[in-house]
């Protein structure tokens, strides 16, 4: 299938334009998760306990791991207590490239508005990174008003390929090839 693409001034004030991103936090595992260790997320403590009797304060949210703390078993429990738990944050879980577990959290909608939940960790074996204290890259996208429409900013042209608002809209860079 064929498309035609229309080349068309920039009409935003933007150097290039953006699609709408989650902000979101990475909890890279690097071991086993050790009981009483815990993740925070805004003011919401989860732990990670034996069973439900082990936990340190009661206002802290359980992550029952039981026996089997390897962190794989830790990360999907901590993922569904999170989803069970928060509204506002979506957790996912995977391996980076390096086979080590992660837990990923986002905020439920594009914007920065997720940029200023705070994050925090206190494990020996897991890590939101050096300096990383809030979920961030939070950003609403340029919005396009309809498909198939081509702008060059210096030096990518950007494809709009779905129309949309700040929430929605989809852009692709390509460089033309030489023929």
């Amino acid at each position: 299938m064929i498309k035609e693409l229309q080349l068309q001034p920039k009409w935003f004030d933007d150097a290039s334009p953006v699609n709408p991103k989650l902000a979101s936090a990475t909890l890279t595992f690097t071991g086993v998760v050790v009981a009483a260790e815990t993740v925070k997320i805004g003011d919401v403590v989860f732990e990670f306990v034996a069973d439900d009797e082990n936990i340190a304060e009661e206002t802290n949210i359980p992550v029952v791991i039981g026996e089997d703390l390897t962190s794989a078993n830790a990360v999907a429990e901590l993922a569904d207590v999170i989803n069970a738990t928060l509204d506002n944050i979506i957790a996912t879980v995977g391996k980076n490239a390096e086979e080590q577990d992660y837990c990923k959290i986002e905020f439920h909608k594009v914007g920065t508005e997720g940029n200023d939940i705070t994050v925090s960790e206190t494990c020996t074996n897991a890590s939101f990174g050096a300096d990383v204290t809030k979920l961030s890259g939070g950003q609403l996208g340029t919005p396009c008003p309809i498909s198939d429409v081509v702008v060059y900013a210096t030096p990518y042209y950007y494809w709009c390929e779905k129309a949309g608002s700040e929430s929605t809209v989809v852009w692709k860079r390509f460089t033309p090839a030489a023929y």
